[in-house]
Parts: C-alpha cells; sequence; structure tokens
C-alpha cells in the first residue's frame, strides 16, 4: 500500500502454487484478493479475532481490510527480496518488509527490549551500507520515530480518559460487569514499554559511537586495525588493515559455505584424476604443484581507484590504493557475484611512493598470511589450511609490488622475459629473449640493492614489496591479466583499425559506422552490455569509449554489426586470429593439449600485426604472445582477471560520493565496508542458493499447440494446463538465469566437442516445482565468418529439471542472419 502510486509498481499474488497472477496497480491485486482468495481473507480475519488488543472487547466487530492486505503484501514481499547479482552492481538484500522480524524468534511469544533494539539497529544499519542512506537521513528516521510513539503515547492516553468519563456513569449504575471477555492492560505500563522503546530508538542513532558499539554487540562488528607508515618525527600518516583470518573466520561461519568450497575442490580433483588433461585452477598450473590438494586457494588483488571526478582538479588527491582478496576455489557460476570478493586494506597512493612506507603498509598483510598459511585456522570443529596462490594486477601495479620498472616505453618491459622495448617489434621466431627465472631474478636483486645506482637493472628497480609473503616471488606469482591485455588493450585497437581501413577503402562512413553501431538489436543477454556508439571522435582519437565488458560484447558482435563489409577487408584475418586466442584464454577448464594451438595462433597473430598494422605494436601485444605460458604456470587465464575485482570498486566510489565525508578517507571506508560485511553475513551464508520466479503469469489452454500439450501431458500425466499450469520470464537456481527463449549449452555433439543447445520455449511450474520447457535445437555447424554456430530448431521439444543441468555457460542470444540463426560467445567448451 505504501508504494502503490510510485512508478514501476509491481506485485505478484503468491497465495497459492497455482495463481502467481502479476499486477501493476494496488486496486487491480485488490479486487483479484477479494475474487479468488476470499477463503484467505476469512481465515486471516478468525486468527485475527483471537489476537489480545489494549481495551477492546473481543466480541466487538473489528475491520481488519487494511491489516489483512498489508500481511499480503508483506508476504510478497518477503518471497521476492532475494539477491541477484548484475555484472557491475554490488549484491544488496531488499528484504525491507521482514527488517523487524528476523532477529526475534518467531516461535516465541516473548519479545524483549534487547530483540527491539538488535531488530532497529539491523535496519539502520541496512539503510546506511546497503542502501547509502547518510547518517544525517537515518537520524532523521531515527527522530520521527521516536516523535511518533510520543505521538501515540498522548493519542491512547486522550482516548482512555475519553473512555472513563464516558462510561463513568453506566459503569456505576450497572448491577454487574462481565469482565471476562476483556483484556485489560494498565496504561502506566503501556507508557513505560513506549517509552523503553523510544529510549532504545534514540539511543542507538544517537551518535556514531553508540552505533558502532550496538553494531559489535549484536553483529559482531570488528572495526579495521590502523597501520602507522610514517616515523615518529614525520606527520602521522596512517593506512587501514582488516585481518584475513578473522574474515575468512566470519565467512566460514556457515558450514554452507565452506561445503560449496570444498565440494567444489573434490569435483575438481576428482575430474582430473580421469582426465589430466584438464586444467580448473592455479592447482593444475606448473607452478599450482607446490600447493597442498586439502588447503584452500586465496588470491590477492591491487589496484589504485579515484573517488572523485577523475577530470576534476582534485582527481588525484582521493587516490586510494585497495588490496582485496578472493577464494579461487568458488564454484564456477558463482565467480560473477561480488560479495566473494573481500578488502583487505587499503591507504592513500601516495604513501606507496615512498618505499619504506609502502614496506610498513604491507608487513601486516604479509605476517597475518603467512600465520594462516602455516597454521589455518579452526572453524566449527574444522581445521581449514589455505596457501597463497596468485597476486593479481593491472600491469603497473603488478610491476611496483614485484620491483620492476613502471615505464612501458623503454628498457626491459616484461616482467616475464628480458625482452626490450627496442625489440618489441621482431617476429617472435628471431626473438633470443628468455624468461626470467627466481635464481636469475633474485641475483638481479641483491645487484641493485648493493649499488643502487644501477637501477634498473634490466626491468628489475628492487626487491618486491611482498618479498616475506610465503609461496610469493615476482617472477611466479604475478600472472597476466587478460581484461587489460586484451579487452582494454590489443582488441580496440585491432577493432579501431579495421574500421579506419573499412574508411580509407570507402566501405563504410563515420556516420554509418555511428548507425550501425546505435541501431544495433542486442540480445537480451548482450543488453546489460550495450556499448556506446562508435562516433567520429572516438575513431580519431583512436579509442572507444566504454568499459571493458561492452569493449568485449562489440569485439565478439563486430562480424554480426558489420557483416556487410567484413568479407571486404583484407586484415580481417588479424581479427580472426585474435578471436580464436580469445576464445581460448577466455575457456574454462581449460585442455593443456589446446597450449601448443595457442602458441602457433599467437606467432601467426604477430606476423599478422607487423603485415597489416605496424604501427600499432604497442607493449600489450608483446603481453598477447605469453599467455600460452601464462596459463601452463598458472592455469586457466579467466581465473586471474581483474575484471570483478574492478567491479567492486563501484561499492567504495559510491560511499564515498554519498558519505561526503573526506576527512580521513581510509578510515571511513574500511569502517563502512566492515558495517556492511557484519550485517551481510549476519543475515544469510555465503553462496547461500536461491531459487526465484520473475514474471508470473498464469496459463491459458492457447498458449500451446498440440505437440506442446502431449509433450506436457506425456510428462505430468493427465492435467488442466489452464488450472496446474503457471509459467514465468525468468527463473533463477544457483545464480544460473534461466530466460524464456534463451540458449544454453548442456552438451557435446562429438569428438569434435561440437556443443549442444537447448532453446527455452517456456518456464513452467508444477506442483511447487519449475522446469524447463525446450527446444533441443541441431548444431549445423561453425560459422569463420561470423567467428560463431549456426543453429536451427528441428521441434524436437523436451522438459528439463534446471536442478539437474550442468553449468557452462551463462545464456546465450540468437541473431538471425540471411535467414539463419547463430549463437556467438567467447570461450570454447569442453567436456568432462
Amino acid at each position: 500500500m505504501v508504494h502503490q502510486n510510485e512508478a514501476g509498481f509491481h506485485i505478484t499474488c503468491n497465495l497459492s502454487s497455482k495463481c502467481g497472477v502479476s499486477y501493476r496497480t494496488y486496486s487491480a491485486y485488490k479486487s483479484h484478493i477479494y475474487r479468488n482468495h476470499s477463503h484467505e481473507l476469512h481465515l486471516k480475519k478468525e486468527k485475527a479475532d483471537n489476537t489480545n488488543m489494549l481495551g477492546v472487547n473481543n466480541s466487538e466487530e473489528i475491520n481488519y481490510d487494511s491489516n489483512v492486505n498489508a500481511n499480503l503484501l508483506g508476504n510478497d514481499a518477503e518471497e521476492d527480496s532475494i539477491d541477484l547479482l548484475q555484472d557491475d552492481e554490488e549484491e544488496t538484500n531488499n528484504d525491507t518488509t521482514n527488517l523487524f522480524n528476523s532477529p526475534v524468534n518467531q516461535d516465541d511469544d516473548l519479545v524483549t527490549i534487547t530483540d527491539i533494539e538488535k531488530s532497529y539497529a539491523s535496519f539502520i544499519l541496512q539503510l546506511r551500507e546497503e542502501f547509502f542512506l547518510p547518517k544525517s537521513t537515518t537520524n532523521s528516521i531515527s527522530s520521527y520515530i521516536a516523535t511518533l510513539i510520543t505521538h501515540l503515547q498522548c493519542l491512547i492516553k486522550q482516548k482512555t480518559m475519553i473512555h472513563d468519563a464516558r462510561h463513568s456513569s453506566e459503569a456505576s449504575s450497572s448491577q454487574a460487569v462481565n469482565t471476562s471477555s476483556n483484556k485489560i492492560v494498565e496504561l502506566e505500563v503501556v507508557n513505560n514499554t513506549m517509552n523503553e522503546v523510544r529510549h532504545s530508538i534514540e539511543r542507538i542513532t544517537r551518535n556514531e559511537y553508540q552505533f558502532v558499539n550496538y553494531c559489535k554487540e549484536y553483529f559482531n562488528y570488528d572495526p579495521p586495525e590502523e597501520i602507522i607508515v610514517s616515523a615518529p618525527n614525520e606527520r602521522l600518516e596512517c593506512g587501514y588493515y582488516i585481518p584475513i583470518d578473522k574474515t575468512l573466520s566470519s565467512i566460514f561461519n556457515t558450514q554452507h559455505t565452506l561445503v560449496q568450497v570444498v565440494d567444489n575442490i573434490k569435483q575438481q580433483q576428482e575430474a582430473t584424476a580421469i582426465d589430466n588433461d584438464l586444467m580448473f585452477s592455479f592447482r593444475d598450473g606448473s607452478y599450482g604443484a607446490r600447493i597442498d590438494d586439502n588447503s584452500l586457494l586465496i588470491q590477492l588483488y591491487a589496484d589504485d581507484i579515484g573517488l572523485t571526478n577523475p577530470i576534476g582538479a582534485k582527481k588525484d588527491q582521493h587516490k586510494m590504493f585497495m588490496v582485496y582478496f578472493s577464494l579461487e576455489d568458488v564454484p564456477d557460476q558463482y565467480h560473477s557475484r561480488l560479495d566473494g570478493i573481500n578488502l583487505v586494506a587499503l591507504c592513500n597512493s601516495r604513501i606507496l611512493k615512498n618505499i619504506t612506507k609502502a614496506r610498513r603498509f604491507f608487513e601486516p598483510i604479509i605476517e597475518n598470511l603467512n600465520q594462516l598459511q602455516s597454521q589455518g585456522i579452526c572453524i566449527n570443529g574444522n581445521k581449514l589450511k589455505f596457501s597463497f596462490s596468485t597476486m593479481i594486477a593491472d600491469n603497473l601495479a603488478a610491476h611496483m609490488i614485484g620491483g620492476f620498472q613502471s615505464s612501458f616505453s623503454n628498457g626491459y618491459f616484461c616482467r616475464r622475459c628480458y625482452t626490450s622495448y627496442a625489440d618489441r617489434n621482431l617476429p617472435i621466431l628471431m626473438a633470443t629473449a628468455v624468461g626470467r627465472t627466481c635464481i636469475d631474478h633474485d641475483d638481479l636483486v641483491q645487484q641493485v640493492t648493493a649499488d643502487p645506482q644501477k637501477s634498473p637493472l634490466m626491468g628489475i628497480v628492487g626487491k618486491s614489496l611482498l618479498y616475506d609473503l610465503v609461496g610469493f616471488h615476482s617472477t611466479t606469482s604475478l600472472p597476466g591479466d587478460l581484461m587489460h591485455d586484451f579487452l582494454e588493450g590489443i582488441c580496440p585497437i585491432v577493432i579501431m583499425a579495421l574500421l579506419k581501413e573499412a574508411l580509407s577503402l570507402r566501405l563504410l562512413t563515420y556516420a554509418r559506422i555511428q548507425e550501425l553501431t546505435e541501431t544495433f538489436p542486442y540480445g537480451h543477454f548482450d543488453t546489460s552490455d550495450r556499448p556506446p556508439p562508435i562516433q567520429v571522435k572516438h575513431l580519431q582519437n583512436d579509442r572507444i569509449s566504454a568499459t571493458a565488458s561492452q569493449k568485449l560484447c562489440i569485439f565478439r558482435l563486430f562480424p554480426f554489426i558489420f557483416y556487410n563489409i567484413i568479407d571486404k577487408i583484407p586484415s580481417i584475418i588479424v581479427y580472426k586470429q585474435l578471436r580464436e586466442i580469445l576464445d581460448l584464454v577466455l575457456s574454462t577448464p581449460f585442455r593443456k593439449e589446446w597450449l601448443p594451438i595457442l602458441r602457433d595462433l599467437c606467432i601467426a597473430f604477430q606476423q599478422s600485426m607487423l603485415i597489416y598494422f605496424p604501427t600499432k605494436m604497442v607493449p600489450k601485444c608483446h603481453f598477447v604472445l605469453e599467455y600460452d605460458q601464462i596459463i601452463k604456470d598458472y592455469g586457466p587465464a579467466r581465473k586471474n582477471w581483474c575484471m570483478r575485482y574492478e567491479a567492486y570498486h563501484s561499492y567504495f566510489k559510491r560511499i564515498a560520493l554519498r558519505s561526503n565525508n573526506f576527512k580521513n578517507v581510509p578510515k571511513m571506508l574500511a569502517s563502512r565496508y566492515q558495517m556492511k560485511q557484519s550485517y551481510r553475513l549476519s543475515r544469510m551464508a555465503l553462496f547461500k542458493t536461491f531459487d526465484q520466479a520473475i514474471g508470473i503469469k498464469n496459463v491459458k489452454n492457447n498458449h500451446f499447440n498440440n505437440q506442446l500439450k502431449q509433450i506436457l501431458i506425456d510428462h505430468f500425466g493427465i492435467i488442466d494446463i489452464a488450472k496446474d499450469l503457471i509459467q514465468c520470464n525468468k527463473y533463477y537456481h544457483e545464480n544460473v538465469e534461466y530466460y524464456r527463449f534463451g540458449v544454453y549449452v548442456v552438451d557435446f555433439l562429438n569428438n569434435n566437442e561440437a556443443p549442444g543447445f537447448i532453446h527455452v520455449v517456456n518456464i513452467i511450474k508444477k506442483d511447487q516445482k519449475w522446469w524447463l520447457l525446450v527446444d533441443i535445437l541441431q548444431t549445423i555447424s561453425y560459422n569463420d565468418m561470423l567467428c560463431a554456430w549456426e543453429i536451427k530448431s528441428t521441434d524436437n521439444y523436451s522438459i528439463l529439471d534446471p536442478h539437474h543441468l550442468k553449468y557452462y555457460a551463462k545464456g546465450l542470444d540468437i541473431y538471425e542472419l540471411n535467414n539463419s540463426s547463430f549463437v556467438s560467445f567467447n570461450a570454447r567448451f569442453t567436456f568432462y
């Protein structure tokens, strides 16, 4: 009722498993309730008639319409409040209806002031850390609620006085008064109770100190630790640090999360035992041989982020250096979720320009992680072991942490080999550069340490900031990042070069390029990554203004957008070679037998670049050539990219802008993050699976043709389609979105590992269970020009259980071209 006049209002009836009708207006929903669920109203009323009311005779008639409808709305809100992750958004729990119910034991009629305090503290914590309301707003809410309680007390007192004056004469003249049906509470007791509630609400938001204490008491909030990086005689400079072992203890406090991670490790180990050609994680790379099979992998990430306007006068004044960590053993379908990323430490970026202060900043991180690797942690009687795997970062941050030179335009710019900038364009077969080894690197570090005047020596400027971390070495712990090397590096360079060549050949005009990129009909799954149109200024500046995911989208769909001219561009071979390379490096799991193929493709790609685009041979072209060795050493490259970590930056940027507090930014960000974590982990387990249906509607008999009706009857038996079935547009299971008309990979057809596809025709529910009505598609062939699989419908329908489908990739869109259907994706799938 509160939101019925808001734009986008939507409500679904879930009073029975056979209903599920959706309405956009509250009046229509209310009419539906009275028409089809009147028996539910009577049940609610009978139940409410037995409720004890203050100063009200149980035999009096009471109008419960508003209460019943409020309860119905609350139930729907509870059903729909399920966390779902978008690519560039953080997860939020929108279960606002039951905020006050969740901390209280529903099976116990006793509610204490402590329960109310915990409930209200949870409410304020959610408003602050998930809905990003500023402190002044939450204080205003508390003040209003306290004032409302005061007014309620006055109203009750006033009503009681009027009632006593009106009925005093009747009570004195009455011979006998039957009070057995009255439930009376003294007014003083009511006032005292309301005063306690009001005082509790006021105490929670009275000041930040009080609120933090409540968070510590009820949600196990642990404030971040301070790292003093300045010397005693210098101006105080601090970073802030959250111990990794404490974060892991909170994450694994629920058995569900631990079971998910351990089961995933066992499944991967069983698969590699059967087929040792598979590579799932860092364990399967050559550098992963040192890892204990029973330990969980901890992956670190580091990067700089700007919290203010990137083109403003203060763009570098509030630049933070962030360190995150995540567990590499999370199941693949949850890798896109941001709640698996955790803050370790942060400080102002200028601190790291001083090598002494930088080492002081990393010292507690190294100490805590070393202790965690040597001793592990004990949670709920389970002894857990952990091992450091890799440090993920872009090239600049990786070189800073590893002790390499920060310039990529001269000298030895590569951290994996001794290639110089002058030799970067030499054909790979003629190059004499050799790879860096631990022994050679340590020897060069000793020379630079002994004589700093030699820096940089073969690209080395000093000892790594993580030198004392167990399991870390500058040559074996800093893998390449395919997001920066490919998606933000060589892929947009090739796209812009191809378009400029098309312009020079007069195959396209500037206006036509903008029109094609602006009007292309992106599918459902690609819409979220829809790139902005390529305009004249982008072509002149030789730069695509888009995010990494948008650049990947336009690179993948380039043959579809410009299909009329791609066969007329002489240099299109460069795109095809790069596309095959990208499909391989994005594959998870990866097969070792693909490594020679990837190597040959890299050699051919470099030769083609030298022929067609020699002026575009930037250092990232050299980094691309090393990915066969990177995958061999570190496992699948997709497990080591920065994509999801960089998406997590948006949370801290939003907090900084909403709070408008720039006095001590690192402390504010770390404290707010810890509050959010304490709230989130107190309400649900990490990677908890939810099933949710969106867009529920009734099914009509004319929705299915005779063939589909027969399929339904063969599967469910004799049913009344209109009464026994309902349908929905989307269904989420284990973080996988099943969408009507979406295409999914479910199997492989032959030894060539051609994928088998299904097309979801409808999503139906029968007896509290959702099913997929699918069309099993025929895979025709792989189209080399479009870099896509051609598919065809053969009307081979079936009903599948989404709980039994194996996850290979998210849903795919169908693109029609010349009366043929195609699906395009960036990966090579394999059976295991």
